[in-house]
C-alpha cells in the first residue's frame, strides 16, 4: 500500500454536508484495510482565483495508506460529485501526521493557542527582565561595597 494526501475543494454551499462526505470516504478506504492518518477540515477560505464562478471553498486535507483501486474508486466518485470542485491526490513517501502549516494558519483553536503562547511568553520576559534589573542592582551593591572597602 502506498501513502497519499489528498486535498478537497468543495462548494462552500455544501460546508454542512461536509462531515458526512469525509464519513463515507474514510469508510470507503477502511474496508480497503487502508489507513487514515490525518484528516484536516480547514474549512472555508479564498481561492487564488475563481472556479466555476466562486470565490471560496471548503477546504480538506486528508494522508491516508490504500492500494490503487481504493484510489480509483475514491477519485470516481470526485468526478461525479457536483459539490467536489477540485481535487488532488499526491502520492508521498511516508505518512504525514503531523497538521499542516495550512490548518495551523487557519485554524481557530491554533490561534488561541498561539495568543495564550505569546501571553506565556511576555510573562517569561517580564520575569527574566525583573531578574536581571534586581541582578544588576545586587551587582551595584556588591561593587560600591568592595570599593569602600579598598578605599579604607
Amino acid at each position: 500500500m502506498r501513502h497519499y494526501e489528498l486535498v478537497l475543494l468543495i462548494h462552500p454551499d455544501q460546508s454542512d454536508q461536509v462531515p458526512e462526505m469525509l464519513s463515507r470516504y474514510q469508510d470507503t478506504i477502511k474496508k480497503a484495510n487502508g489507513n487514515i492518518h490525518r484528516v484536516e477540515d480547514i474549512g472555508r477560505l479564498q481561492l487564488a482565483y475563481t472556479i466555476q464562478n466562486m470565490h471560496k471553498a471548503h477546504y480538506v486535507i486528508m494522508n491516508i495508506e490504500c492500494n490503487d483501486e481504493v484510489i480509483k474508486e475514491l477519485e470516481t466518485s470526485f468526478k461525479f460529485n457536483d459539490s467536489i470542485l477540485r481535487h488532488l491526490l499526491v502520492k508521498t513517501n511516508k505518512a504525514e501526521t503531523e497538521p499542516s502549516k495550512l490548518f495551523i494558519s487557519n485554524n481557530k483553536e491554533s490561534e488561541v493557542k498561539k495568543s495564550e503562547i505569546s501571553k506565556d511568553d511576555k510573562e517569561k520576559q517580564k520575569k527574566v527582565e525583573t531578574d536581571s534589573k534586581e541582578d544588576k542592582l545586587e551587582s551595584k551593591e556588591e561593587t560600591e561595597k568592595d570599593n569602600e572597602k579598598s578605599k579604607e
